[in-house]
C-alpha cells in the first residue's frame, strides 16, 4: 500500500492505494520487501510463510525434530521446565493469537493454558516447575505478567500489571525476585525492572539508561544478571551483579551479541553473534565474575531469532539447544525486482 504524505505538516494528504499483491508476510506481520532510494523495489511472494517445528540441536549443529507430529503455524519463546522434561511455548495456528502451550518432551500430550489476554507470549517457569509466568495483554495499551499452574488446573493470577507493554518476565532461582523489561518502542527505550512479589508494591529499575536494555536473565545462583544493550551502537551482551547492578559491568561479546542464555551449571553463557552463530563463553560466576574462552558452536541463522528475547532454550545437561525451524513449503519462493518503481507509483496516483 502507498499513501501521499506531507512532510511539512506531518499529515496524510491522499487516499491509500494498493500497489502490489501476494507479498510474503512473516511473523508479527513483517513483510518481505525493500525499496531503494533510486527507485528499485524488491519483494518475495508466497501465499504461506511455512509451518514451524521445534528441534534439538547439538553443540556441533546436528538438528533433530522434537516431535514430528507436533508443529505450529508460528512458534515462539520456548522455555524448558527446571527438570527438562516439559516445554512451555507460545503457539499460533490458523491465524489465531498466540497462546501458551505446555508439552511433554517424550512425545507426550500437550495442553493449552487459559490466559485472558488476546496474546499470551514469553513463558517462563517458576523455580519449582509447577507454574508458568507469561506476558498477557487483555486491553490495548496495558499488559501484565500472569502466572498459571502448568497443569492448567487453576486460572491465572496477576503478578505485575503495567500501563504499556512489559516483556521477558522471569524468576530468580530462589523465587524471591521477578525481573522483566519495558518496551523498546516506548519513550526512553527498554529498561530492566525487578520486584519481589508479595514484598514490593512498586518495581525498581535495575538497569536503566538512554539506550535499550533487553533479554534480562539471571545466573543459576542468582548473583549475576546478563542482558543485551545497544549502548555501543550495536547490540552486545553484558553482565552485572544482582541486585546491586551498579557494582560493575563486564562485556561478554565483542562482535555483536543478543539472546543471552545461561548454562544450567552457570559455567557458560550462550548468545548469538552478529553473524547468527551460536556462541558459548566460559565464565566464572561465583562471588566474583570473570570471562574465559569464547567458542563458536554452530551457524544458527536458520533458526528463529529475536533481538529482545531468546528464541531458544538449553537442555538440562547443557549439551543440546531447543530451537525453532521453519519447515519447507510446497509453494516456491520468488523474488521480484521492479525497476523504476517510483515512476510506476506516480502513474498509479
Amino acid at each position: 500500500m502507498a499513501v501521499s504524505f506531507d512532510q511539512n505538516s506531518m499529515t496524510v494528504t491522499g487516499e491509500p492505494i494498493a500497489l502490489t499483491e501476494g507479498i510474503r508476510v512473516g511473523l508479527g506481520g513483517s513483510a518481505d520487501l525493500a525499496i531503494s532510494s533510486t527507485g528499485k523495489l524488491v519483494y518475495s511472494t508466497g501465499a504461506e510463510t511455512g509451518r514451524q517445528e521445534l528441534v534439538w540441536v547439538t553443540r556441533q549443529g546436528k538438528a533433530d525434530a522434537v516431535d514430528p507430529e507436533w508443529s505450529g503455524e508460528f512458534l515462539g519463546f520456548p522455555a524448558l521446565s527446571p527438570d527438562g522434561k516439559r516445554l512451555a511455548v507460545s503457539r499460533s495456528a490458523d491465524g489465531e493469537p498466540f497462546k501458551i502451550w505446555i508439552k511433554r518432551l517424550d512425545k507426550g500430550p500437550s495442553i493449552r493454558l487459559a490466559g485472558d489476554g488476546k496474546e499470551n507470549v514469553q513463558p517462563a517457569w517458576s523455580p519449582d516447575g509447577r507454574s508458568v509466568t507469561y506476558t498477557s495483554n487483555p486491553t490495548k495499551g496495558s499488559s501484565y505478567l500472569g502466572i498459571e499452574r502448568a497443569d492448567g488446573a487453576a486460572p491465572a493470577t496477576v503478578q505485575v500489571r503495567r500501563k504499556g507493554n512489559l516483556f521477558n518476565g522471569g524468576w530468580s532461582p530462589d523465587g524471591k525476585w521477578m525481573i522483566f523489561m519495558t518496551d523498546v518502542a516506548e519513550p526512553g527505550a527498554g529498561d530492566i525492572l525487578a520486584m519481589r512479589p508479595g514484598v514490593d508494591t512498586v518495581s525498581m529499575r535495575v538497569v536503566s539508561t538512554a539506550f535499550s536494555e533487553m533479554s534480562p536473565i539471571l545466573s543459576p545462583n542468582g548473583r549475576w544478571l546478563a542482558y543485551t544493550s545497544n549502548e555501543s551502537g550495536r547490540n552486545e551482551i553484558y553482565v552485572v551483579p544482582f541486585p546491586n547492578t551498579q557494582g560493575g559491568k563486564t562485556a561478554i561479546s565483542t562482535a555483536g551479541g543478543m539472546e543471552p542464555v545461561w548454562s544450567h551449571r552457570g559455567t557458560e553463557l550462550f548468545y548469538r553473534d552478529a553473524s547468527g552463530n551460536l556462541v558459548a563463553v566460559a565464565v566464572n560466576a561465583n562471588r566474583t565474575f570473570s570471562v574465559g574462552r569464547s567458542t563458536t558452536l554452530f551457524p544458527a541463522a536458520g533458526y528463529a531469532s529475536l533481538r529482545f528475547t531468546p528464541q531458544y532454550a538449553v537442555s538440562a545437561d547443557d549439551q543440546r539447544f531447543l530451537m525453532i525451524r521453519t519447515l519447507e513449503t510446497k509453494s516456491p519462493d520468488n523474488i521480484i525486482v521492479v525497476e523504476n518503481w517510483f515512476e510506476e507509483l506516480k502513474k498509479r496516483r
